[in-house]
């Protein structure tokens, strides 16, 4: 038996029934005992453990033949065949297969418990001492383990790539006997870079403002997105449901992520647009990000007068000063200081009768400030202009037309309002005519229609006057000198208007009562 005290061993015995010398046994070892591994003693037989170890790996048991002799000249011999068993001690260490086993390109999506790698190790021992336990002693960072009885290494918890890349594990394998001897091996493990990583934008909004007009081809913004795998180059493009006008106005570069005007801007047809970018690598996780870009205004836009504004107005000529006439409305389609508008009167304002002011930058009120006489001047041709505050500004002219309606403030004008001295001859036919009163009136219409009549000296009715044409006439009753020699008439003229005006009584050329006087004579 291996590892036993020298005097360990065992005994062959043989008889002999002579007697004295002659039944005397010797014995010793003929054949199997290579390299002495045994002796025995001659004289009684037992068989022990020669100088050199022993080793059950080695060869686990040897067949000896052992013979019994009385003398070495003798014939009497005898053999007999010893097998000796050798039992194991656990004096071997488990040996890998391999010092190291690898296993390259583990996908990092790979899920719990998928399989990695065999190791196998093995220990020429016997029993508990050739029986080996598994276990990974460093380097599997709580990801792997390993079944303790096959060898086979699984994974443990979910894998990444971009949190690690390989992993160098050192695996022991423990024989189950004292004095427990173990073997080392590494397992190495590379991972395989897969698209399960998010591809996520560098900002999660992107804000800018552009003027409009800006020339086509003008960059707006850059996008940039990033993935942790690294793996396809990341492609960006509008999302399809990205208004269509925004779309008509920009287009991205599909590598770069720059995005471009490719249309014209104009901010009064639109002055915000909201573009959604998509970063796309491949894989099922895509990002998106939202592109936000304000058209700043630009004074590209003149003052538009509004169809309701006043373009003709019909203003009585005794309207009070300080009274509105008119109203216009403007409107610019800039925004800011570019759209505020302002009016002016810059013709046609003839002795500055109007001025108009400006209210809330829209309205532009028109109102007179000095006295109307539709006598003087009976139309206003104003041009109303309308300015923005831009820099430079732009303007607009606009037409306004006042019409001065006429009041009837003049009183008719006797064109001899010293009176009259005719001579007719007596007995003259009747509707002969006498004379004719002529006057004149500065109103119009109504206002300026005159009257005649006869007020006084025509008590007998020898006279008769035409009340449109201002002739006296003769009735046909003719005068008689006899009768009356002469007839001082006082004739009124007044207009149709309301009230009726006639020549002013304080006037000195005007008889009493703003008549006037006529004197006819006989002859």
């Amino acid at each position: 038996m291996e590892c036993v005290a020298v005097s360990a061993g065992g005994w062959v015995q043989a008889t002999d029934a002579d007697e004295g010398e002659n039944g005397r046994v010797l014995y010793r070892i003929l054949s199997g005992n290579a390299n002495s591994m045994f002796r025995i003693q001659s004289g009684t037989g037992l068989i022990s453990r020669g100088q050199l170890p022993l080793d059950r790996e080695a060869s686990a048991s040897h067949m000896l033949e052992v013979e019994a002799y009385n003398s070495d000249l003798g014939s009497m011999r005898s053999t007999v065949r010893v097998i000796v068993y050798v039992e194991d001690a656990n004096d071997e260490a488990p040996i890998f297969t391999q010092q190291q086993y690898n296993r390259l390109g583990l996908r990092e999506t790979a899920g719990i418990g998928t399989s990695v790698i065999v190791v196998r190790a093995t220990d020429r021992d016997t029993g508990d001492g050739g029986a080996v336990a598994y276990s990974i002693v460093s380097g599997a960072d709580r990801k792997f383990e390993i079944d303790v009885s096959t060898g086979l290494v699984t994974t443990l918890d979910y894998l990444d790539y971009e949190t690690k890349t390989s992993y160098l594990m050192n695996v022991s394998a423990t024989d189950q006997a004292p004095p427990f001897h173990r073997g080392f091996c590494s397992v190495y493990v590379t991972l395989l870079n897969e698209l399960d990583e998010a591809v996520a934008f560098s900002s999660p909004t992107y804000e800018t403002a552009l003027p409009e007009n800006i020339a086509t081809g003008t960059e707006v913004v850059q996008v940039q997105a990033r993935s942790a795998d690294n793996l396809n180059q990341i492609t960006y493009r509008f999302d399809p449901d990205t208004a269509p006008p925004a779309l008509a106005l920009f287009r991205i570069d599909g590598v770069t992520g720059r995005i471009t005007v490719t249309g014209l801007l104009d901010r009064e047809k639109g002055d915000f647009y909201m573009l959604t970018v998509v970063a796309d690598d491949g894989g099922p996780k895509k990002d998106s990000t939202v592109v936000s870009i304000t058209i700043l205004d630009e004074n590209d836009n003149s003052p538009e007068f509004d169809i309701t504004s006043d373009s003709s107005v019909d203003v009585r000529e005794d309207t009070p000063p300080g009274r509105r006439v008119a109203v216009v409305l403007g409107r610019d389609r800039d925004a800011g200081r570019n759209g505020l508008v302002n009016f002016t009167l810059v013709a046609g304002n003839v002795r500055e009768a109007f001025e108009i002011r400006t209210i809330n930058n829209t309205y532009g009120e028109v109102y007179i400030v000095r006295p109307l006489d539709r006598e003087a001047v009976d139309r206003y041709l104003l041009t109303v202009r309308a300015t923005d505050n831009g820099s430079p500004p732009r303007r607009t002219d606009s037409g306004l037309t006042i019409n001065v309606l006429d009041v009837n403030d003049n009183p008719p004008v006797i064109q001899n309002p010293g009176g009259y001295n005719v001579s007719i001859n007596e007995n003259v036919g009747g509707g002969t005519a006498v004379m004719r009163v002529q006057a004149t009136d500065r109103d119009i219409g109504s206002n300026g229609m005159l009257s005649y009549y006869i007020t006084q000296g025509n008590e007998d009715l020898t006279f008769r006057m035409d009340r449109v044409t201002g002739e006296v006439v003769t009735r046909p009753s003719p005068p008689d000198r006899e009768r009356q020699q002469f007839y001082q008439l006082s004739v009124t003229v007044e207009d149709d208007g309301t009230p009726a005006l006639s020549p002013s009584a304080y006037d000195a050329a005007i008889g009493p009562h703003g008549c006037l006087v006529l004197t006819l004579f006989y002859f």
